[in-house]
């Protein structure tokens, strides 16, 4: 069982492979990425059904050596989790991507969607920090390429921002993690868990893992490192921008929720302090941001930034109900997102614009785009009874309950400013007379409205199912949070 740890990374990297092979057949290759995607989710639900409803951890040993020195990578119910999630966006985005993509966008797609998805279930397995960096860079690398697909002079332009900054986390990232190395002897989380846990790290230890921290918060796109994302997202090819905008960032997220845990011994109210106060400056500054733009990618895109910090509140926060609400919240935020991106883009191809106003009546002529939309922006918006309703309950419930006053008030205010900005979307695009859709028969390419649709419907699903989710949630962050289940399984290896 152990040896299915490996198929997240292996399957698409061997079907990245396969694409390479067949490129100049876009047909064959999404039938193919189709086949290996449905092949893939089957696999990790039998991840998902040891680590999630067996609570075990599993652990690949590769090549069989000790934890010291060798690479190991390791699923518990946290990191099943998110395989499962990114299987599903990854299958999404591969059934939207043909009505998605411009002729000019489709070569190298397949190949190059392989690869991040190799990369993103990388940093999710890995139980080290030297290879949670390589698998960063396979991502990073994947993504730098899927973002500028297609070449345009504006789209270089903007997503400069994004490689740059990306770039530049990461070297601060293998220089933090250098000195971790240097200050503590290994990169291994478990091993720099008990360390940590004896006491008597040095000083540049801790500066090291500031560093690190910092690079992950770039990543995050948390405040105030968050400005190359709003411009370089509404740049990307539809089905590229949906799965960064869903995915990507919370491979972030992941590795703070992870690292938190494992290396806050003794430093955790102070790291809670610190965190509180970006999380909630980085859930006000988005929505605000959100609301001053006037394209629906745009809005979207900063919307990303204003959730990310919802999900940092219940890890700031740091008690079991909040851990387990900001991983819930992570849950509804990638299905949720994904969708509306995938909704604002058939607005865009209906219209051929996604300026606010330009295409404009679509609940008459595209009544099951508006649904699409609908459904997942409400959700995004947080009311009853669907999935974003119930992430932001659990949270306010532990904000309050632990006396959180300010930063819980501010998450409020945050959820209604939301509101109306998914409202402004709604009075400006679908709402009224039909005006400006020349192409409106793209609004019923059954990929792209199929793609659309099941994800809206997983989100309501999500929110008709909050309890027991939010009960597997809560054995997510019991375990996280104990960390000892974690480090025995890795040291004493896997159970």
């Amino acid at each position: 069982m152990t040896n299915l740890v490996s198929v997240p990374v292996l399957l698409p990297l061997v079907t990245a492979i396969a694409m390479v092979v067949l490129e100049g057949r876009p047909r064959i290759q999404q039938r193919v990425a189709i086949g290996t995607g449905l092949l893939g989710l089957a696999l990790i639900g039998l991840l998902v059904e040891r680590a999630v409803f067996g609570s075990q951890i599993l652990v690949l040993r590769i090549g069989n050596w000790g934890p010291e020195l060798g690479i190991i990578w390791v699923v518990d119910s946290l990191a099943a989790i998110m395989l499962a999630l990114s299987q599903v966006i990854s299958l999404a985005t591969v059934v939207y991507a043909p009505g998605g993509l411009r002729s000019r966008e489709v070569p190298h797609f397949y190949a190059l969607h392989q690869m991040l998805l190799a990369g993103v279930n990388g940093c999710f397995v890995t139980g080290d920090y030297f290879n949670l960096f390589v698998f960063f860079e396979v991502m990073l690398l994947a993504s730098f390429c899927l973002i500028s697909l297609g070449g345009r002079a504006r789209q270089v332009e903007r997503v400069f921002p994004y490689v740059l900054l990306n770039l530049v986390a990461s070297a601060m990232l293998l220089a933090a993690i250098g000195v971790v190395y240097g200050t503590a002897g290994t990169v291994n989380m478990a091993i720099l868990s008990v360390r940590v846990a004896s006491g008597d790290m040095p000083a540049a230890f801790w500066a090291a893992i500031g560093l690190m921290f910092t690079a992950f918060s770039i990543k995050t796109g948390l405040v105030p490192l968050f400005f190359w994302l709003p411009d370089s997202y509404p740049e990307a090819p539809l089905p590229i921008a949906a799965m960064f905008a869903g995915l990507l960032t919370k491979v972030g997220v992941y590795t703070l929720f992870r690292s938190v845990p494992l290396l806050a011994v003794g430093e955790s109210e102070a790291i809670q302090t610190i965190l509180l106060v970006i999380a909630s400056a980085t859930m006000l500054l988005g929505v605000l941001g959100a609301l001053g733009r006037n394209t629906i990618r745009g809005i979207l895109s900063f919307h990303i930034i204003s959730q990310v910090g919802y999900m940092i509140f219940g890890l700031a926060l740091y008690s079991k109900l909040a851990v387990a609400a900001g991983i819930f919240y992570i849950v509804h935020h990638i299905v949720v997102k994904t969708a509306l991106f995938f909704a604002g883009g058939i607005v865009e191809r209906v219209g051929g614009s996604g300026r606010l106003g330009d295409v404009k009546g679509l609940v008459a002529t595209h009544p099951w785009v508006a649904v699409a939309f609908f459904v997942p922006a409400m959700a995004l918006a947080g009311l009853p009874p669907f999935s974003g309703f119930w992430g932001k309950f659990f949270l306010m419930h532990a904000g309050f309950g632990l006396g959180a006053w300010w930063s819980t008030g501010i998450a409020l205010v945050v959820g209604l400013l939301t509101l109306a900005s998914m409202l402004k979307i709604w009075v400006t695009t679908f709402w009224g007379e039909p005006v400006g859709q020349p192409h409106g028969h793209l609004g019923h390419d059954p990929g792209m409205l199929g793609a659309t649709l099941g994800l809206a419907a997983l989100s309501v699903a999500i929110g008709l199912a909050a309890s027991p989710l939010f009960a597997v949630s809560e054995r997510a962050a019991t375990q996280l949070l104990a960390v000892t289940p974690y480090v025995d399984a890795v040291l004493g290896g896997g159970s």
